[in-house]
């Protein structure tokens, strides 16, 4: 009873950090991929989010900053840290997204972009085999336990930037660009059997035609197209997936606070 005093004084500081914690690990979380997915019940994401605050906000509470005597100053701090918070989630989503890209060229490819199925993430149709390839990538982010790098990377940002401290808006755009640029390379490095096989199979239609005119190539060629492609996917998702696993091994380990 004697500390309660001081436990009184210090409780606003107290749950201003815990709401700055939340700021950036929560938004990190509900914007990033695994936890962040809109599979996952909204109210289920929130707790989550809560939760891995309060488990961490003990670990970081020496480093956040003093309640500012300002609205202003309060306000902008607790910006700063969501737009971090979002920062981090959102590399780490596009590169996960390299496997239903690679699901979507994939699809084209083989002839099945037409087979469309609704996206909760995009909030569009998209080709059946893309939704796919993306449910499997939160499948395997689970299985992996690769998950956990997005939160340690969060946890890491703390020394990167601290809170309160000056966000480089010019250096973050340019990891931004550079997480999309490695997101496409590996999803076109995935899908690169499909687009090598689809131009050579095309060529060679293209050939029969000028040899054939009066057949009707592509009505004919249509269900190889597709049975061959469904063929060649049975015999390459598992290499695909374990190269994806890899890439993002690697993509993860490169985030900043890592």
């Amino acid at each position: 009873m004697d500390n309660l005093p001081v436990f009184l004084h210090t409780l606003p500081t107290m749950a201003f950090g815990f709401v700055l914690v939340i700021a950036r690990v929560g938004t990190t979380l509900l914007v990033g991929p695994g936890l962040g997915e809109t599979e996952i019940p909204a109210t289920v994401r929130v707790a989550l989010a809560v939760v891995l605050a309060a488990l961490v906000f003990p670990l970081l509470q020496a480093n956040l900053p003093p309640l500012p005597d300002s609205v202003p100053m309060l306000l902008s701090l607790i910006g700063i840290e969501i737009l971090v918070g979002a920062w981090l989630g959102f590399m780490a989503r596009m590169l996960v997204m390299a496997l239903a890209m690679a699901g979507g060229m994939i699809s084209f490819m083989v002839g099945l972009s037409s087979v469309l199925q609704i996206d909760p993430s995009l909030g569009t149709q998209v080709a059946a085999l893309q939704r796919a390839m993306g449910l499997a990538a939160v499948a395997l982010l689970f299985a992996s336990g690769l998950y956990l790098l997005p939160v340690q990377a969060v946890m890491g940002s703390y020394e990167v930037i601290p809170p309160g401290g000056n966000f480089d808006a010019g250096g973050a755009a340019q990891l931004v660009t550079r997480a999309v640029a490695d997101s496409f390379s590996l999803a076109l490095r995935l899908a690169a059997p499909f687009v090598i096989i689809c131009l050579v199979w095309q060529a060679a239609l293209g050939f029969i035609s000028r040899l054939v005119p009066n057949i009707q190539v592509h009505v004919i060629s249509a269900p190889a197209q597709i049975l061959g492609g469904l063929a060649l996917l049975s015999v390459a998702v598992g290499i695909i997936f374990a190269n994806w696993l890899t890439g993002m091994q690697q993509a993860f380990s490169a985030l900043p606070g890592q």
